[in-house]
């Protein structure tokens, strides 16, 4: 009986705060995706106690974001307390939304999160189902928290998973923290790619190219002194390697 009721009065208060969330709909999408009047960022998922906060300010006409104070006004201004709550948790509910980055390079073009995951690609796949130069983890499907984390400490110097710590930071400096928010709920979305299963493990062939190519950018972003240096520029270097053994054999 109290697992009845329970699931009633869960469907009663989803439906309310659905209802609620109806009027913020109009302009924010009905799953919170959508930038209001094109200038808001989206707020799908955002954390409860910051929509409690900002909807509180708006009631008390002490917020004037985007210049949006007045109409925001009249919306809080019709929610009790209580309302405020209610609807906070189910946007908080709501599956965060990537956002679509803007290059202050060029306000006309903007950069989305499938933009940013293409230099990741290069190592990691396109889908995220690769072991970065045969040996990291395959990050499809990781939890985007965990992305972040790791992401700030590859920026900060402090984390040398692999000793791959100064080609990873020279990446992640080239991005802000807001371009890793939205680039680390892209790769939560990716379809995590199953484990091999333990009987079917093989250690896999590789060509000696392959094994020439991973050792010298092993050993290139070991000994290089530039946080910046990219992925390109270190197989650049390869290839002017390998062109240099060429002329010598010749």
């Amino acid at each position: 009986m109290k697992k009845y009721l329970f699931l009633i009065l869960s469907i009663t208060y989803i439906a309310s705060a659905s209802q609620l969330f109806d009027r913020c709909a109009v302009c924010h999408g009905d799953k919170g995706e959508k930038h209001s009047k094109g200038l808001t960022k989206s707020i799908a998922g955002m954390k409860a106690d910051d929509v409690v906060k900002i909807l509180r300010e708006y009631k008390a006409a002490k917020r004037n974001t985007y210049g949006l104070g007045k109409m925001m006004q009249g919306q809080a201004g019709r929610l009790s307390e209580d309302d405020i709550k209610e609807v906070a948790i189910y946007i908080e509910s709501l599956p965060p939304h990537a956002e679509p980055i803007v290059d202050k390079a060029d306000t006309n073009k903007k950069i989305t999160a499938q933009d940013i995951f293409k230099k990741c690609a290069i190592c990691h796949g396109e889908k995220g189902q690769k072991k970065s130069l045969g040996v990291s983890k395959k990050i499809a499907g990781m939890n985007a928290k965990d992305i972040v984390k790791i992401l700030k400490e590859y920026k900060a110097g402090t984390r040398n998973t692999y000793n791959y710590g100064l080609m990873m930071k020279g990446q992640a400096t080239k991005i802000s923290e807001e371009q890793m928010n939205s680039v680390a709920i892209y790769i939560e979305s990716l379809a995590p790619v199953k484990s091999d299963d333990e009987k079917q493990k093989e250690v896999k062939k590789i060509t000696k190219e392959e094994v020439e190519y991973n050792k010298f950018l092993e050993e290139y972003f070991k000994n290089s002194k530039n946080p910046n240096e990219t992925f390109e520029e270190a197989k650049k270097r390869y290839e002017d390697h390998k062109q240099t053994i060429k002329d010598k054999n010749e």
